[in-house]
């Protein structure tokens, strides 16, 4: 299966797109992250704070609190990038434009030896964009590559039978305007090939998921979403003090004195298994 979500740009695709994988990764599902916009270090930073459900203990040094607090703070985080490490989720490590078929390697490798079931892909413009900067495309033929590539992702899914999710940015309207399927950039090619249309509305002052095709169900409509800040989640509740309830992490783990290496050095892990992945999987 395929779905395409849209949404204006900072609306918050990521942000909801992490809170999915966690959710299926949690439920023992095994996810490949192909994030083409932010670096992996980034994107983990922001997921362990939605798999915390609280604020990352970063800038400890500067903070008015305790000596003992802040171990107690780096002792928790620990302890929760542990367990996080045990979540069956892989990144890939292409970042910004990269070839399609070298993607499609690092997936069919992550589908046959981890047994990959969804796969998120964040976004296609980033990452069709070094066809274009090496000349082989044109303003004529952009489109054409975007097609190419939405139908090769397509055939994908459904020869490995795995869940594709593909992010796929609007075209250019006005700021509030509602999105509609005709606002997908490019030609009708996405939203034809896809089996779900996803869209992340936002018009400022509310946000919103809409289901605008569903093709073995049928069933449309929208979820309100509200932003918790502290969390870095999406809910359905406004009342802000209906929090999600805090990852539960094991207690007696060592502290490691630097946070932010200590999200590099997660990020790195995951994401160097697909190092120069090309060739590499079984024919």
């Amino acid at each position: 299966e395929m779905t395409v979500l849209t949404g204006p740009t900072g609306s918050g695709k990521t942000t909801f797109l992490g809170q999915t994988s966690l959710d299926l990764a949690e439920q023992g599902i095994n996810v490949l992250w192909g994030s083409f916009e932010i670096k992996n270090t980034r994107l983990m930073h922001k997921l362990l704070q939605q798999y915390m459900k609280d604020v990352l203990p970063i800038g400890l040094g500067e903070s008015n609190i305790s000596e003992v607090e802040k171990q107690d703070a780096m002792t928790a985080l620990t302890a929760l990038a542990d367990k996080f490490e045990t979540l069956p989720m892989y990144f890939m490590k292409f970042h910004g434009g990269s070839e399609v078929d070298d993607v499609l390697d690092a997936m069919e490798y992550a589908a046959y030896v981890h047994d990959v079931e969804h796969i998120i892909l964040d976004n296609l413009q980033f990452m069709i964009s070094r066809q274009a900067i090496d000349g082989r495309g044109s303003s004529f033929d952009k489109f054409d590559m975007q097609d190419i590539a939405i139908e090769k992702f397509r055939k994908f899914a459904t020869d490995y039978n795995v869940h594709v999710t593909l992010v796929v940015h609007p075209r250019k309207e006005d700021e509030g305007a509602k999105l509609g399927v005709s606002s997908f950039y490019g030609s009708a090619k996405a939203t034809q090939e896809a089996d779900t249309i996803l869209i992340l509305q936002s018009d400022g002052k509310r946000k919103f998921i809409e289901v605008k095709k569903n093709r073995f169900d049928g069933t449309l409509g929208h979820v309100p979403l509200f932003f918790q800040r502290k969390s870095g989640r999406y809910t359905e509740n406004p009342d802000a003090n209906n929090m999600p309830q805090k990852t539960v992490v094991p207690s007696g783990v060592k502290a490691v004195q630097d946070t932010q290496q200590l999200i590099k050095a997660r990020a790195s892990s995951s994401a160097s298994i697909y190092n120069d992945i090309r060739g590499q999987h079984p024919t």
